[in-house]
């Protein structure tokens, strides 16, 4: 037996790989991959690049804002497209438009226009930032519901708890190779070389399969929502779901864009700094993630769901007054490990507990969820000016612990989950 058979034969016994096992999954989780490493450095070059050219909390809230605009308004829309349509080629449109979009930004810091000398030029990073919403509000609701067409019910927590842990293993290095590449040379190369990262992403979705297509029974797409909403007010579990991720989302979120202020002006680390911060959440989303695709069951997600909320409050609240470098670093571990859970368990809950026919839609109004978890962001970002960064985002985070434990201890039907 050859070395690599060898190596087959081990991971065939593998649980954690499961989903690997299928060839056209493995195509979509590339895809995937990349798409999220460029996710990973555009959501930290953007940041911290408009807090270099505004040196601004509020500025770097309404970049914050013009992201989650389209994802508040066109969500449904998008949602009950992806039921109409192939989710694939909504997803290719999508990763066609991520292109452009970090192209553009690089070309306009090249020509200089965008720079700290032109500090105006702040808005066009707001109108790439509401763009990039719109390319994520449609890619997001397809491609949460093509999970489940590809792998089947069976894998689907598997397969997206390795979605989640190869997204995180490349985290641990595209934002630290961003922040030194920033300290050295630059923005510049960051954007190009992320104009490639989505063009390799958008190659592999050519390999995925087509699936399957809905036939819908609505006259027109705004029959589509309606009927949507119906279900959901019918399934009193998706809305259980949808609420508690509100929740989660809305109060822990404000940290990842307003962690350059920490950054550049409570531990002054800089670029590099903040790569390794978000290098060792990514760390810990992988060893939550692991965890969760090692499962044997799909037993008790709900209450894995709420702790993951519990275990992300309490460590953004020791985080955000940390003022040692160590401390702040080693906390990320615990972020991370409530993200993993965050991110995994709610997608892998709505996908179970809605019909087919419906999850494209339902999936689209978990992405509305995280525009209106932007205002909060938004909200947290004008506070700065008056609280300052440590207790805007700390009080947040409080908020999260004490929702978290009265969840735990008096929605039962949230807890019992499976």
């Amino acid at each position: 037996m050859s070395f690599i058979e060898k190596i087959r034969g081990i991971a065939g016994k593998i649980k954690a790989v499961d989903s690997l096992k299928n060839p056209d999954f493995r195509m979509f989780f590339f895809s995937r991959l990349f798409n999220a490493l460029g996710m990973n450095v555009r959501q930290f070059s953007t940041s911290l690049l408009m807090y270099r050219v505004t040196n601004s909390p509020t500025l770097l809230g309404v970049l914050i804002l013009g992201r989650a605009v389209p994802l508040l308004l066109v969500s449904p829309l998008a949602g009950a497209l992806a039921d109409r349509f192939q989710k694939k080629t909504l997803i290719q449109y999508a990763s066609v438009a991520d292109v452009l979009i970090a192209a553009s930004i690089g070309i306009s810091l090249t020509t200089g226009y965008l720079s700290a000398d032109n500090p105006g030029s702040w808005w066009f990073l707001v109108a790439m930032a509401f763009f990039d919403g719109i390319s994520t509000v449609f890619k997001g609701p397809a491609t949460d519901a093509m999970i489940i067409e590809v792998v089947g019910d069976k894998l689907v927590t598997n397969a997206i708890a390795l979605n989640l842990a190869g997204q995180n293993t490349l985290r641990l290095i595209g934002p630290v190779l961003a922040g030194v590449t920033v300290d050295a040379i630059g923005f510049e190369p960051v954007y190009y070389g992320m104009a490639v990262i989505y063009a390799i992403s958008f190659l592999f979705m050519i390999f995925v399969p087509y699936t399957g297509k809905r036939t819908p029974t609505g006259s027109n797409i705004l029959n589509d929502i309606r009927d949507v909403v119906v279900y959901m007010k019918k399934e009193r579990n998706i809305l259980f779901v949808l609420v508690a991720v509100l929740c989660i989302v809305f109060f822990s979120m404000p940290y990842q864009q307003l962690l350059p202020i920490f950054t550049e002006d409570i531990l002054k680390v800089g670029a590099t700094g903040l790569g390794l911060l978000q290098m060792v959440t990514g760390a810990g989303s992988i060893g939550g993630a692991i965890i969760l695709a090692s499962l044997p069951s799909n037993k008790k997600r709900g209450l894995m769901m709420l702790m993951s909320g519990l275990i992300l409050g309490l460590s953004l609240v020791v985080f955000s007054f940390s003022t040692v470098w160590a401390v702040s670093i080693a906390l990320m571990i615990g972020v991370g490990l409530g993200q993993a859970g965050r991110m995994t368990l709610p997608v892998a809950l709505l996908q179970t507990y809605t019909r087919p026919e419906y999850r494209a839609r339902v999936m689209s109004f978990y992405g509305v969820e995280f525009g209106l978890s932007s205002l909060g962001t938004f909200f947290a970002a004008i506070l700065v000016d008056t609280l300052g960064i440590q207790w805007s985002v700390g009080g947040m985070a409080i908020m999260l612990v004490a929702l978290s434990v009265a969840a735990l201890l008096f929605i039962p039907r949230l807890r019992n989950l499976d």
